[in-house]
């Protein structure tokens, strides 16, 4: 038995909704005997007729009509796949899931996930905030399709880094602190200072802790926290002074705290992430370039805060 074709199935349903051969080839920009060809040929694989033809116009018989509600719902169906593909194709249609550590998440990655969602509406995003190592592991287990971390080494074959920015750490002091007025802080000069500390188990803290001891400087470690921002809320509120990443200075400097470049450089990198054995989808790459273009807004306009 032969098959339907599609071009029958579409003469058929422009005859059904048309009512005539002529308004149907008009449809399908055909000729009416190429119409006529399509419907016999149609009738004949099908075995049933579908037509009446009575003074010029066709009939539909009942077998057409209960045939013809199938044939829209096919189309039916077929019409929100062609809508669904222009969708992707337009970037309106999809997901994005985001790892991030905290040090970004607070200010930084919802103000980009803004503007990307703006550019893309109906496309639906997730945030999920992770220490460097889980937003590691989310990535390379495929369940996420980016992540921003701080720049430690990965040796997992099934990451793929880049290097977002390689800044230092800065020095953070509450409003009107005494070294208000100098642009470069040593350690000297928070000799016997408040200080807030980041969380031990951090290598960062080890660098820093290791900067204070070989200049001989003595802090009072009145806090410990493990988050930047943490450590920036209490500098704020004037339990100490501390060190802590650009961006999340950057923030709490449009809330008052005095952010000043601090000697010798500590370095701090944030670092982009992706699943190496799969492909960047459009998404990924248009969020990328989104992530891109902030550090490099930022770079230019922080005075000196991220490098």
């Amino acid at each position: 038995m032969a098959k339907l074709t599609y071009r029958q199935i579409e003469a058929f349903r422009a005859v059904m909704n048309s009512g005539t051969a002529r308004a149907a080839a008009e449809v399908l920009c055909i000729s009416q005997p190429a119409v006529s060809r399509l419907l016999s040929d149609f009738e004949n694989t099908v075995g049933v007729t579908m037509f009446e033809r009575c003074r010029r116009r066709l009939v539909p018989t009942p077998e057409a009509r209960f045939f013809f509600e199938e044939v829209e719902r096919a189309f039916v169906s077929l019409e929100k796949l062609s809508r669904a593909a222009e969708e992707l194709r337009e970037f309106h249609l999809g997901s994005l899931r985001i790892g991030a550590m905290p040090a970004v998440s607070m200010e930084f990655i919802p103000s980009l996930t803004h503007r990307f969602c703006n550019q893309h509406p109906g496309v639906s995003v997730t945030l999920q905030v992770r220490s460097t190592q889980q937003v590691i592991d989310l990535v390379a287990s495929q369940q996420f399709d980016l992540g921003i971390i701080s720049g430690i080494e990965i040796n997992d074959p099934s990451i793929e880094c880049e290097t977002l920015a390689d800044s230092r750490l800065v020095c953070v002091l509450p409003p009107g602190h005494r070294l208000l007025h100098k642009e470069i802080i040593g350690p000297q000069d928070l000799e016997g200072e408040s200080f807030i500390s980041l969380g031990s188990e951090q290598s960062i803290r080890h660098k820093i802790d290791y900067t204070f001891k070989q200049a001989g400087v003595s802090r009072q470690l009145v806090v410990d926290t493990q988050l930047h921002y943490a450590a920036c809320a209490f500098v704020l509120a004037g339990s100490g002074v501390s060190l802590v990443d650009p961006i999340t200075a950057f923030h709490y400097k449009k809330l008052g705290i005095l952010v000043r470049a601090f000697e010798p450089r500590i370095a701090y990198r944030y670092s982009l992430i992706l699943p190496k054995q799969r492909g960047k989808s459009g998404l990924t790459k248009s969020f990328v370039s989104i992530v891109n273009d902030a550090f490099k807004f930022y770079e230019s306009n922080s005075e000196g805060v991220l490098e």
